[in-house]
């Protein structure tokens, strides 16, 4: 397969050491860096068996294992490349690293946030309210967004609760204590009482969260949307103009993620 011959060679340029064992999709188990690559080629996915949960259940299985995972759609690897090679090597600590303490604080308009998530998140950006980057003199290494408060009324008083909605870092960088700058900020800032926010499974476990304080909360279902295995184009359910039946007619397949986790920080006490 094109797509695994293209990742085994990448990682061998950056002097990656793995193994790989083959599965319904193939592992790539980097040692030194607890990484495991699941390598999801649409075709083998086309012809595959496998249960709603059998993404989900593989990150269950990893984490305990005190494994990093990342499932790589072949669509995403064509069609974000650079962010997903950035990526791989920002986890084995392969990037430029910058101290927070060296940055500081702005607030950023919706032009310069999203110009920032397109070029560097790989879920690229979303609307938020409120909107803050770290700057390294004239250069900005780092952002995070937030939502409007919203009242949550699932106990006993009535709160209101932010959302953490995006955080990422310059490709090829990683700010050492970046996260935990921009949410000290925001908390100096806005005082919330409560803080949400989600973890891809396809890509993160939320350690980053967890280090900064959030707590897991909960599971959220596998979800599905639909990918052309050769136009390489996703869409989400929540996203569809047309019928499910319409997009498979069309030779769409039907895909399911491993889900996301929810995490949340609370003040409130």
């Amino acid at each position: 397969m094109i797509f695994e011959i293209e990742l085994e060679k990448f990682l061998h340029q950056e002097n990656l050491v793995f193994s790989k064992s083959d599965s319904v999709f193939p592992f790539y188990k980097i040692e030194n860096h607890h990484l495991v690559l699941h390598c999801i080629s649409l075709k083998k996915f086309s012809k595959a068996k496998i249960s709603d949960s059998y993404f989900a259940d593989i990150c269950d299985d990893l984490i305990s294992k005190k494994m990093k995972v990342i499932h790589l759609w072949e669509d995403v690897w064509q069609n974000e490349n650079e962010l997903v090679k950035n990526r791989i090597l920002a986890v084995c600590g392969k990037s430029k690293r910058i101290h927070a303490r060296q940055t500081e604080v702005k607030r950023l308009n919706k032009k310069e946030t999203d110009a920032f998530l397109n070029a560097n998140h790989l879920q690229h950006t979303t609307n938020a309210y409120y909107k803050y980057a770290l700057m390294l003199k004239d250069e900005l290494v780092a952002v995070a967004t937030f939502s409007k408060s919203r009242v949550m009324n699932d106990g006993p008083v009535l709160y209101r609760s932010y959302e953490l909605v995006r955080f990422c870092s310059l490709k090829g960088t990683t700010v050492n204590g970046g996260l935990s700058k921009l949410l000290k900020h925001f908390i100096v800032e806005h005082h919330p009482a409560h803080i949400m926010t989600y973890a891809d499974k396809d890509w993160s476990s939320g350690e980053s969260y967890t280090k900064n304080g959030f707590a897991f909360l909960e599971k959220l279902p596998p979800q599905f949307f639909f990918i052309h295995p050769d136009k390489m184009i996703r869409i989400y359910a929540h996203r569809l103009d047309l019928t499910e039946k319409e997009l498979l007619a069309k030779g769409y397949l039907k895909i399911v993620n491993s889900g996301n986790a929810k995490f949340i920080l609370d003040r409130r006490k």
